[in-house]
């Protein structure tokens, strides 16, 4: 399944193109599944960890512009968009 991938900052690197391609194999994959696999093969392609060491994601996903949850089950085509949460203080 191809799905076309939108990194907000702090993910991509200044200069790297802000919306990839990735393919997974399997077709009824979800958004968690999704998270998994990009940390893993893109770890080097991060600006800023996907997934940090207490394993937990440090963002949110959007698919076809609209929030959704983890379980969400993915579709050829979808743009998801990688959403960073907020904190501060």
């Amino acid at each position: 399944m191809k799905l076309k991938i939108k990194l907000l900052p702090p993910y991509y690197r200044k200069g790297d193109p802000d919306e990839r391609v990735f393919h997974l194999e399997d077709e009824s994959s979800d958004l968690q599944q999704l998270a998994r696999h990009l940390a893993e093969e893109w770890r080097g392609n991060f600006n800023y960890p996907l997934i940090d060491d207490n394993e937990l994601l440090t963002a949110e996903f959007m698919v076809n512009g609209r929030h959704a949850s983890l379980d969400t089950v993915l579709k050829e085509g979808d743009l998801v968009t990688v959403v960073p949460y907020i904190c501060g203080g």
